[in-house]
Formats: C-alpha cells, structure tokens, sequence
C-alpha cells in the first residue's frame, strides 16, 4: 500500500477504482482506519470493505488494487454488515457539511468585510466630491468676481477721436467714462 495516498481527496472526488486484472470496480466513497469503502453499480449496488493494505497505485485518476475483480468479491458488504457501509457513508456527509459551513462562514466574513470597504470607499469618495465642489464654488465665485470689475481697459472712452457719454438710467445724470457711471451707481443708488 502506498502511505502518500490523500484518502480523503479519492473519496471527495467519488475516485475509479480498477482491480490488478484491469476490471473497473466502483468509485471508492470511504474509509476507516484500516479500509476503504467502494461503491459499484448505480441501480444494484454493490459495497466492498477492502483493506488499505491492498491497495496499489494511484495516477491521479483512479486507484488501482493488487487484487482481481474475484477477490474483491469477497469483500463485498452484506445486507447484514451494511450498518458499517451507512456509518462511514454518515461520517463522510457529516465531515461534508462541516466543511460546506465552514467555507460558507468564510465567504460570509469576507463579503462583511468587502462590504465595509466599500461604504468606506464611498464615504471618502463623497467627502473628496464634496471638497471638490466646494472649492470650484469658491473658484467660480472668485471668477464672477473678477469679471464683475471693470477695469475700463475695453470702454469706448480709450479710443481715440471717439466722444462718449453715459447716462445713469436712475438719475439721469451724465458721465465721461464708464469707471465714473459704475462708481457712480455704486456709491449713489
């Protein structure tokens, strides 16, 4: 028998298992300390409890015993043994669901997790939003500001040969230059 063989890997996997004369004989489905449970047939099953001992090689894709498809048979489980078979069967399925809830756990831990980054993720996109906002409100305000001021640079009065005058529409009263009319307007009205 070979010590390196990963028994429950074969039997989570449901494994092929051929006898020495090249006979396939099931899927092997269990163990216990000293054998392993085979399985053959679909609609009349059949159990065999064959030591580990008997055992040969393993390719990855099937096991192969150092015994015939004869000898196997006298290994098969009876109706009478068949509470050893449901047994191992029982501890399999009940290591199964151990595992299942525990990768189950896992993966609920995990998308907590996943989960608070990416409240965290949002809530500091919403604040970098919110200062971004903030500072093209105070750039654009900056930016009316700027526009708002008329530095008389662009008026009619700058050009030469040109008379110009401008009215206050509150008052009516007249001035030379824009700068004087906004001064004007600002200080009076």
């Amino acid at each position: 028998m070979s010590t390196s063989i990963d028994w429950t890997e074969l039997i989570k996997d449901r494994k092929g298992v051929m006898t020495k004369d090249n006979q396939s004989c099931g899927n092997i489905i269990g163990e216990d300390d000293e054998n392993i449970i085979i399985e053959e047939g679909a609609v009349r099953q059949h159990f065999y409890k064959v030591p580990k001992s008997a055992a040969g090689a393993y390719n990855g894709a099937e096991l192969t015993l150092n015994i015939s498809y004869d000898e196997l048979k006298t290994y098969e489980e009876k109706d009478e043994d068949k509470g050893i078979v449901e047994s191992v069967t029982g501890t399999i399925k009940d290591k199964t669901k151990s595992l299942k809830e525990k990768t189950v756990d896992k993966l609920d831990d995990h998308n907590d997790e996943h989960q608070q980054q990416i409240k965290e993720t949002r809530v500091n996109q919403d604040i970098q939003t919110s200062t971004n906002t903030n500072t093209l409100n105070r750039e654009n305000r900056g930016n009316e500001l700027n526009r708002n001021i008329d530095s008389g640079e662009k008026s009619d009065e700058s050009s030469t040969n040109v008379a110009s005058s401008f009215t206050c529409e509150k008052c009516n009263t007249k001035f030379t230059s824009r700068q004087e009319l906004k001064e004007h307007f600002s200080s009076q009205h």
